[in-house]
């Protein structure tokens, strides 16, 4: 009986740990100098809510930051002789990695200032072609925000929605074929229910879907809703 709920408990912990996995992204990237030449020992860094998780480039100047809560990041890189930069509004989305360009530094010359660049995230990800992604930022400035359902069909290319319905319908699939997903966990229904100024981000699957989704046989929509960081990153971005 002991070993019985010995080897329970272990079960439980292991399906802890991989469910908090999935929701942990990364962020990688390569440090470079003004020369294009790869940036050993580099600090790399990142801070949510008063913690900082780091890293250091390696022999060929990458860097992998993990694991992280999903949100939007700033990156902050210093190396001895350069500028300290900053990369801006990284999103990390649950399972996923957010992959920067190079980040390529300044020399050290006279007064040190810090130079800051936006991160711009591609709608659709070289490594994972099936999945579009829409940050809140573009959420903002699409002329149908103010309907979700119709909004999602409107920016991914072989979704569409029925005319009667709240229905979609991914590369000619049946109906009822395609789920919702909002922070992690499957909503019935053919609305998502989620007002487009809650959504941080919403990421769509036409096929090659994960494997956490894989009782679904036509697309998956997954919304992650704005969190107190995202609020209050938001809030300091309007002043």
């Amino acid at each position: 009986m002991k070993n019985t709920r010995t080897i329970m408990a272990m079960l439980v912990l292991a399906a802890a740990s991989h469910g908090m996995a999935q929701d942990m992204g990364e962020i990688h990237g390569k440090v470079l100098d003004p020369d294009g030449q790869p940036v050993e020992f580099g600090i790399v860094r990142v801070e949510q809510g008063g913690k900082f998780t780091g890293s250091e480039t390696d022999a060929e100047g990458r860097f992998v930051l993990k694991p992280l809560p999903a949100g939007v990041y700033t990156v902050h890189v210093q190396s001895m002789g350069f500028h300290p930069t900053e990369i801006t509004g990284v999103r990390v989305d649950p399972g996923l990695i957010a992959r920067l360009k190079d980040i390529r530094l300044s020399s050290l010359l006279g007064t040190v200032t810090v130079e800051r660049f936006k991160w711009e995230e591609p709608l659709i990800r070289p490594d994972d072609p099936s999945r579009m992604v829409m940050t809140s930022a573009q959420i903002e400035t699409n002329a149908t925000r103010k309907d979700p359902v119709k909004m999602i069909a409107s920016i991914t290319p072989g979704v569409t929605k029925a005319v009667d319905s709240d229905e979609l319908y991914f590369r000619g699939s049946r109906a009822g074929t395609m789920a919702y997903y909002v922070d992690g966990v499957k909503v019935t229904g053919t609305n998502p229910g989620v007002p487009s100024e809650a959504i941080s981000s919403v990421s769509v699957y036409t096929g090659g879907l994960p494997a956490k989704y894989g009782d679904v046989t036509g697309g998956v929509v997954a919304i992650e809703t704005k969190s107190y960081f995202d609020l209050y990153q938001q809030r300091n971005s309007r002043r």
